[in-house]
């Protein structure tokens, strides 16, 4: 037999993945800001409450945002010193807060994506 398509041309197909990106982006850009306070958060409660150390870093613990997402900075130009506190220096001791607050956080803030993931 002899088979002859007579109808119309089908359908182009057009992918949706640009658009589901863009849907996606805000969303998982809101659940990240999240994550990044709340180890923002848990890295000002382990900051050591010694003068000068605790008070100033404390207030220069902050979330910025990036092209990339959000990071957790320890310092600005007047409270430079979190580095020397996390790592510890030839005459002072580590006091780490800020991988710990990360660490202790992993779980959440990937709970956090995978909930917005879920909910698209």
């Amino acid at each position: 037999g002899v088979f002859v398509f007579g109808g119309p041309m089908p359908a182009t197909l057009k992918s949706r993945l640009p658009q589901i990106i863009a849907e996606m982006e805000p969303e998982i850009s809101g659940a990240m800001k999240v994550g990044a306070e709340l180890i923002e958060g848990r890295a000002k409660e382990r900051v050591p409450d010694a003068p000068p150390v605790g008070e100033g870093l404390v207030a220069a613990i902050h979330v910025e945002e990036a092209d990339d997402g959000y990071s957790v900075v320890a310092g600005d130009s007047k409270h430079f010193y979190g580095h020397f506190l996390e790592y510890g220096t030839k005459r002072a001791a580590a006091h780490p807060f800020l991988v710990p607050a990360k660490e202790e956080s992993e779980d959440e803030v990937l709970g956090l994506v995978q909930a917005v993931l879920r909910g698209l």
